[in-house]
């Protein structure tokens, strides 16, 4: 984008709120999923010639992230939720939620998930062996994702199951 500002220098943009950087950052982030605050920050600086804090763009950021993707907390809620209707559209489906009690509160644990046509797939068509792999979940909630596969009759990885776990 074309820097057309009138001088070289940014002016202070006091009266740039929280709010304001979350409504000219949301189609942006839509487009540009894995930019950071110091890329939120050169953007908005670039558009609109006002010097930000870095801390006004992490939060505007994240905000908007929230206002595209939910809340965390809100996305743990859903997960039962989920679980009840893979149960419903695909019975005989494993899925296992586990929580443990911290205090007051429930925390998870983990979760075991099993589809029944992909059980089938695998009783069916593929060698009588299974491999496991996992790998490490980074971001506010960390943890290790595995998935149970083996190589089915055409030599391609057949997905069996996977569990998320703490």
């Amino acid at each position: 984008m074309e820097h057309n500002c009138p001088t070289t220098k940014l002016s202070e943009g006091k009266m740039a709120s929280q709010g304001w950087c979350v409504d000219r950052l949301g189609d942006w982030i839509k487009k540009n999923p894995t930019k950071r605050a110091k890329n939120a920050r050169d953007k908005l600086e670039g558009d609109f010639c006002k010097k930000l804090k870095y801390s006004k763009a992490w939060s505007g950021l994240q905000q908007a992230l929230n206002q595209i993707h939910g809340k965390y907390e809100e996305s743990f809620q859903l997960l039962f939720n989920w679980a009840a209707q893979i149960e419903l559209s695909s019975p005989k489906s494993r899925v296992q939620i586990e929580l443990e009690k911290v205090g007051k509160k429930n925390r998870f644990k983990r979760v075991f998930v099993a589809l029944k046509p992909c059980i089938d797939g695998f009783l069916a068509g593929c060698r009588p062996s299974i491999s496991v792999d996992a790998s490490c979940l980074h971001g506010k909630y960390i943890g290790q994702l595995a998935s149970a596969t083996r190589v089915d009759g055409h030599n391609w990885l057949y997905h069996i199951a996977y569990v998320i776990f703490d």
